[in-house]
Parts: structure tokens; C-alpha cells; sequence
């Protein structure tokens, strides 16, 4: 007598729209997604164990993991002091290629922050410098080709630049270091934040990673082709933020550099009229001024007018200010 083959109570019993509101409950989190190094101790409420079960539970409840997830896409910076040189490009989450089409949401962190950093001074603008950074470069490329795979899939996407996890930098990774170098026959200067000064972010690090974008044809090909008309954008820093939202052919055809430039800006003058009120200077307006004793993480879009160079008054991006 043939063995009877018992019925699985999930999979045969259960309907199948229900079994998928259960593995979006299981495998789903508002929390956009970062991989292992950008999340620190960060914990997601997720049981990605289900995937693992059978091959049935995993054809039908891998759409609902990638599809309904944002995917943070951050840099992978090597542990070697040169890692401007010798980082691969790498990000994380390590998204496969076969995994892409199921991709719906990304945000994508263009901040690619080395240890030290090596500018090359720009002939054609005096005083002018541009970063040198073929791991940075290599970043950028690697965003371009996931991005270039998502174009028809992709629903939305966010450009991100958070600068957070680099504000706390040991003063063993980032001593005082100088060198001077040549390349091409421009001068190279590569240069580390003082001790005393490794709690304060570099502009110059800041920027690379906008600079190679700003200035990689295939990453802004990719970023033109996506389906969506408007990109939001979001800049954090240990005190502060800015969000706001950017129409993409402004963004395409507009200097990314510019833009995160105006924002640091922004950030400086802010951060100047807190010490100033906290000073008593009678010409600061109290109300315009973020206090660095205020407890909680400020909105600072809603303390400025961001405008492009181009047309006069062109507004970027403006949003509510928040706690």
C-alpha cells in the first residue's frame, strides 16, 4: 500500500492571499534596509528565517522581502589607510543581479568618505580643487549599473547623504598626516583632520562622492532614465537635517556638487547664529536660530531658501521644519 503523503496545513490548506499577508508581516518593516556596517547596532523586526523553509515559501514570499522593503545602498570603505586608492566600489546591501527586478524602493547614499583625502588643484578655475579618488569613482560606477538594471522596475528613489557615522572618526584612523604628491603633473595634496579636530567633518570628504557623480555621464544617463519625474533628498548630520524634494530633470541637469555645497552652507550659518544667540549678540534673531542645546535632531530646509544657479530664485526644495 502506496504511503499517503500528508497535507501541509500553510501551503495546502491555507489560501494564498492570506499566506502573503502573513509573509508581508513577517519579512516587512517601514525602516529603510542598510546592511551590516551602515545599521551599526540598528535591529530590524524581521523573520527572513521563512525564506529558508522550502522552496515554495521562498518563490512566493521573496516579491513581497524585496518589493516592499526599501533598500538603503551605502559605500563599503576599506580598512587600509589609502582606502581612496584601493577601496572596490563595493556597497551594501549586497543586492544580487537576480535580485534586482524585484527591487521596487532604494535609497541611495552618495557619500563616499575616506580616511584622507587627495585633491588635485583645477587649472581651468584658479583656486578650485578637484578630489582624487578612483575607489570613490569606482562607487559611482557600481550605483550607475544598479541603477541601469532598475530602470524599468524601480518605483522610487531617494539620494541620500549621511554623514553621521563619520562625525565620530578615532584619532588613530585620521593623525595628522601630510603628503604631497604628483599626478599628471598636478599637485596632489593629501591631508587628515588634526587630533583635536576628529570630531569635525570634512567638506572636502563631504563632496567626493557628489563630485564623482556630478561629473560620471553614465551615473546621471542612469539616474535621467528612471520612470519618476521628482527625486527626494535628504542630508543628516549629528545635530541637523535637510529634506526636501528636487525635480529630476533639474537634478540631471544641475550640479550635484552646487547642491550639497548650498547645504553645508546652510549647516555652517546655522550652526553660527546658534553660538551667536547662545553668546547674547543682541543681531541674532533668536527664532532663526537652531540652539545647539536643544535637544532632538532640526529640520533645517525650513530655515533656508535653497536656489540652483541658473534661473534666479529657482527653488529646489522646501519642507516643513520638524523635531
Amino acid at each position: 500500500m502506496a504511503a499517503t503523503t500528508s497535507q501541509s496545513p500553510f501551503l495546502d490548506i491555507l489560501p494564498p492571499e492570506l499566506r502573503l499577508h502573513i509573509y508581508e508581516h513577517l519579512l516587512t518593516t517601514e525602516t529603510p534596509l542598510k546592511g551590516i556596517v551602515a545599521r551599526g547596532d540598528d535591529k530590524y523586526d524581521l523573520h527572513t528565517a521563512i525564506l529558508r523553509v522550502n522552496k515554495q515559501i521562498y518563490e512566493e514570499a521573496r516579491s513581497i522581502f524585496f518589493g516592499k522593503n526599501t533598500f538603503y545602498i551605502s559605500s563599503l570603505l576599506p580598512l587600509a589607510t589609502n582606502d581612496g586608492e584601493e577601496g572596490s566600489g563595493g556597497f551594501e546591501p549586497p543586492l544580487q543581479l537576480k535580485q534586482l527586478s524585484l527591487v521596487r524602493h532604494l535609497e541611495v547614499d552618495l557619500l563616499y568618505y575616506p580616511k584622507t583625502i587627495q585633491t588635485i588643484r583645477d587649472s581651468s578655475h584658479k583656486g578650485s580643487w578637484k578630489p582624487f579618488c578612483p575607489a570613490a569613482e569606482r562607487y559611482v560606477m557600481s550605483l550607475s549599473f544598479l541603477l541601469g538594471a532598475m530602470k524599468s522596475s524601480l518605483l522610487s528613489l531617494k539620494l541620500c547623504a549621511d554623514s553621521r557615522r563619520y562625525a565620530q572618526l578615532s584619532a588613530a584612523d585620521c593623525g595628522p598626516e601630510l603628503q604631497a604628491s604628483s599626478i599628471g603633473g598636478a599637485p596632489i595634496s593629501r591631508e587628515a583632520e588634526p587630533e583635536e579636530e576628529v570630531d569635525a567633518l570634512s567638506v572636502q570628504k563631504l563632496l567626493t562622492g557628489f563630485h564623482m557623480a556630478d561629473t560620471s555621464p553614465r551615473f546621471l544617463s542612469a539616474l535621467s532614465n528612471l520612470s519618476f519625474r521628482s527625486v527626494p533628498l535628504r542630508f543628516d548630520f549629528p545635530e541637523s537635517y535637510f529634506d526636501f524634494v528636487v525635480d529630476k530633470p533639474l537634478l540631471v541637469r544641475r550640479s550635484l556638487v552646487v547642491l550639497a555645497g548650498q547645504v553645508l552652507l546652510a549647516r555652517s550659518d546655522i550652526m553660527l547664529k546658534a553660538v551667536m544667540a547662545e553668546l547674547g549678540d543682541d543681531h541674532v534673531d533668536e527664532r532663526e536660530a537652531v540652539c545647539s542645546v536643544r535637544e532632538g535632531v532640526v529640520d533645517l530646509a525650513g530655515h533656508v531658501a535653497l536656489t540652483w544657479p541658473g534661473r534666479e530664485g529657482e527653488l529646489i526644495g522646501a519642507v516643513e521644519v520638524g523635531v
